[in-house]
């Protein structure tokens, strides 16, 4: 595919062209996004004893079931720093177990317990209002193409 960078949308979009506009920008647009999700997640997790990066490890160890503390920083875009303080709060909240690596002895493998299980399921149900509200009006299609060109960003970046 042939990019158009000297498109009207392609210029209004680089921060670097004179015609740029910030309301033409779609990374703008991402940071208005998610920082709205997660203000609206915060007020309703709050409610329940969590926030939005226990929420995520939760969710990656949902699918992971086993992940290093380097995996759960990637798929979280947190630091190393950040995850390890993190899921050693975590754990000691019971939300999470902790083992060094049988394979590896450098890594230390993180699972989820029991209570962090519960934890999960419990925060599900609240994640799916945030969801319905946002995309009550998406059909699949639609839902389909963010996750996809979403995707296609993340790799382009990484």
């Amino acid at each position: 595919m042939i990019r158009k960078r000297n498109s009207k949308v392609w210029r209004a979009a680089d921060p670097q062209d004179p015609l740029f506009s910030a309301d033409s920008s779609p990374f703008f647009h991402l940071a208005r996004l998610v920082g709205l999700y997660q203000l609206r997640m915060d007020t309703h997790l709050k409610r329940v004893g969590m926030d939005m990066s226990r929420w995520r490890v939760l969710a990656i160890l949902h699918e992971e079931n086993c992940a290093p503390m380097s995996r759960i920083a990637e798929l979280a875009v947190f630091r190393i720093s950040t995850t390890t303080k993190l899921i050693y709060r975590m754990e000691n909240e019971g939300l999470v177990s902790t083992a060094v690596s049988e394979q590896d002895g450098r890594v230390t493998e993180v699972r989820l317990s029991d209570k962090g299980r519960q934890s999960f399921a419990d925060v599900r149900s609240i994640a799916s209002l945030i969801f319905e509200r946002a995309f009550h009006d998406c059909d699949d299609q639609e839902i389909q193409l963010l996750l996809s060109l979403c995707r296609k960003l993340y790799h382009n970046l990484y």
